[in-house]
């Protein structure tokens, strides 16, 4: 067993932007620092090949072949992300004129990206399956001790070889490659090391080298936390999101899908690693569990307010009761990397996590979460079958039963909206690309005992139409129209 540590001596970490990310991500902040990003460090630490300080590359090669390591490091909720701004710095070349004191200089911008500070500056890595003799172990632990930064140069480390039978287990930092985690790291391979000297050699010959043009191997790792299979949550979960600027209610299916799109392509990409291993609960596609139960994603409009008009203002995704905890994590990771939404020639949006704003009303949590009997429609509601007449209040019951909620007492459906500001939709805008068209109506739903939202129904739920806002009064009791 082999056990390197990493401590962050200014206590924070920043692994992007202008630095050569072994990681290739997006400027967004990497925790816990990545396998292959350590593996890289050792290799400049002590040089290889012909260029080799220390020893030789032996035990390089041993620890590319090994399996991923156990990662000891804090849950990132514990690890605060700090985005730095733009800034200048002076080029290294002769130019006309002169930049601040720099007779002769230019300055371009860089790119700093995030800042992470964990809880705990101390990052442990454990190769279980790696043994090392004495020489090998004193090589390394030389490589180790001239490591004077990882990620960028101001997140100066000390890397030391540690007793991993001192150290003790810690089940609440550790962090394990599991095929069904929802966080992925890249890591060494059995190549790896050619690959970086290829790297560096062209990189000395003034080629220049981009991350991405070489190949990389990364491994999904389960976060710490309780076993995602003793999950037994009961309730759904809801990702709030703002959006600015608010845009027409009429393009709530843009929104929507573009919102899905966004999630499921960095899903796959940062943590699922292939379209074949993102979750069925988020796209929906083979989904074969009861009552329809996957991801509904949510535009909130701003209605039921005398000058409320129908712009969204907000967003949301809605997960079913069940959901793994590793799957939710997995979104949270995804959307880390979304910033903006848009069409081309249609719409174009910045997306923000929800962060306690007051206003606008539209966008804050508890506008759609309340507690009430009855629920008037914000979006029209698709029907989920043909009835001649319109549903009755038996049809009405089945879409509540799909989403999840109690059996209505009393309905209503009419063809113009019932609230302030919600949105009246012309056909085309209520059937989406490729699929069949269906009735939609405005619905009142009266029920026994109230019901906690958000409430969607309907046959379109999953793109946010059938979003419903409470109602402190009903129109009307009684049965259903």
């Amino acid at each position: 067993m082999l056990a390197i540590s990493v401590r962050f001596l200014h206590g924070t970490f920043r692994a992007d932007s202008e630095d050569v990310a072994i990681t290739g991500e997006e400027p967004r902040g990497e925790w816990p620092p990545s396998p292959a990003r350590l593996f890289s460090a050792l290799v400049a630490g002590g040089g290889t090949d012909d260029r080799c300080r220390l020893g030789d590359d032996a035990v390089l090669r041993q620890l590319e072949r090994a399996r991923p390591p156990i990662i000891y490091s804090d849950e990132r909720t514990d690890v605060l992300r700090s985005r730095l701004t733009e800034r200048y710095v002076v080029v290294d070349e002769t130019r006309k004129g002169m930049i601040q004191e720099y007779p002769a200089r230019s300055a371009r911008p860089v790119r700093p990206g995030v800042r992470m500070a964990p809880r705990d500056p101390r990052v442990l890595y454990v190769w279980e399956d790696v043994a090392l003799d004495r020489g090998a172990l004193d090589v390394l632990a030389a490589r180790a001790a001239q490591v004077g930064y990882l990620g960028c140069a101001d997140s100066p480390v000390t890397v030391r070889i540690e007793d991993p039978v001192a150290l003790g287990d810690r089940p609440e930092k550790r962090w394990v490659p599991d095929r069904s985690g929802s966080d992925s790291l890249p890591v060494p391979y059995e190549g790896f090391l050619d690959v970086l000297d290829d790297m560096y050699g062209r990189f000395c010959a003034g080629e220049i080298v981009r991350r991405s043009w070489f190949a990389s191997r990364r491994v999904r790792y389960r976060p710490p936390g309780p076993d995602p299979a003793e999950d037994k949550r009961q309730t759904p979960i809801v990702i709030w999101l703002r959006i600015e600027p608010a845009v027409s209610g009429r393009k709530v299916l843009a929104v929507t899908q573009a919102l899905r799109d966004a999630v499921l392509e960095k899903y796959e990409r940062h943590v699922a690693g292939s379209s074949d291993e993102v979750p069925q609960v988020l796209h929906g596609h083979g989904f074969d569990g009861t009552g329809y139960q996957h991801a509904c994603w949510l535009a909130l409009p701003d209605v039921g307010h005398p000058y409320s008009r129908g712009k969204i203002h907000g967003a949301a995704i809605w997960l079913p009761p069940g959901t793994p905890t590793e799957v939710v994590q997995g979104v949270h990771t995804a959307l880390w990397h979304v910033q903006e939404l848009g069409r081309s020639g249609y719409f174009r949006v910045h997306v923000s996590p929800f962060s306690e704003e007051k206003k606008p009303l539209a966008a804050r949590p508890d506008r759609w979460n309340a507690t009430e009997r009855v629920w008037a429609s914000a979006f029209p509601v698709v029907h989920e079958h043909w009835q001649k007449g319109g549903p009755d209040l038996a049809e009405v019951k089945r879409w509540c039963l799909h989403a999840g909620l109690p059996e209505p007492v009393g309905f209503r459906s009419v063809e113009v909206p019932l609230l302030p500001g919600a949105v009246s939709l012309m056909p085309h805008e209520a059937r989406r690309k490729g699929k069949e068209f269906r009735p939609y109506s405005h619905i009142e739903l009266i029920f026994a005992e109230p019901v906690t939202g958000p409430v969607v129904i309907g046959r379109s739920r999953q793109f946010g139409l059938g979003l419903m806002a409470p109602r402190p009064e009903p129109f009307h009791s009684g049965g259903g129209e």
